[in-house]
């Protein structure tokens, strides 16, 4: 972890991995698809997630795979030497490709300090026209926001009838922001889109001044995926069918 990087294994969890290296104030700022994602998985997909916003998408935090191929061959995509721009860039090539070209046995991915300070905002809107409108003006204003996501009003109505989070949360189209750095950065982020959100129309502008105000405000976000209705498995006469 002196040069900023780590060595894993495909089994890894991602949250697992988080905890390890925040002993050490560091950590992946790959995209955080969700609590259960595995690395194999991240990088088979190539994936995307909340973190996505600010640091990208998980081909851009791998430094290099060692993979199986389908005749044995052990393929190790790139040296240690980061400077070394010599060959294909094999890395690339297996990211997102599904396990289709090889199996990934190791990866080793780049790390960063953790932020000093972070803090989360939701605030509600109308109509999802005027959230996008809200979200364009962020970006073209230069709000360096760490994460934005949005749920439509049916997943926040979804989301209070199946009790998944402690929180009564307004049904209608929301925006979550994450904000990171120091304290009068993160200060200064959450003043801006509190500014903006207001000039879209926002019906509501909350902010977490702690650290279980932050998870609670988040957790809609978390629990969106459980909380949308699953897909119903259905006989035919063909057979089965979702």
């Amino acid at each position: 972890m002196e040069d900023l990087d780590v060595v894993v294994q495909p089994a890894v969890g991602w949250q697992e991995l988080n905890d390890q290296l925040a002993q050490d104030n560091l950590f992946p700022p790959a995209p955080d698809p969700g609590p259960g994602a595995m690395i194999g998985g991240m990088v088979g997909t190539g994936c995307s997630g909340t973190n996505a916003y600010r640091y990208g998408t998980m081909s851009e935090w791998v430094l290099s795979l060692t993979v199986v191929l389908a005749d044995g061959t052990v393929v190790k995509t790139r040296q240690r030497p980061r400077k070394s721009s010599a060959g294909y860039d094999l890395t690339r090539l297996f990211i997102g490709s599904e396990g289709t070209l090889g199996l990934v046995t190791e990866a080793t991915l780049k790390l960063t300090i953790l932020p000093q300070n972070e803090s989360v905002a939701v605030c509600s809107f109308k109509s999802v026209r005027d959230a996008a409108n809200c979200v364009s003006d962020v970006v073209s204003n230069s709000v360096p926001v760490a994460a934005v996501e949005i749920l439509n009003e049916d997943c926040m109505r979804l989301i209070n009838e199946v009790g998944a989070t402690s929180r009564e949360w307004t049904p209608a189209p929301t925006l979550f922001f994450k904000f990171n750095g120091t304290e009068s950065e993160v200060q200064q982020q959450i003043k801006q889109v509190q500014t903006l959100a207001h000039e879209s129309g926002s019906l509501s502008f909350d902010f977490a001044e702690g650290e279980d105000e932050r998870e609670e405000l988040w957790s809609a976000r978390h629990q969106a995926c459980g909380a949308s209705p699953q897909p119903r498995m259905r006989t035919t006469t063909f057979g089965r069918l979702t």
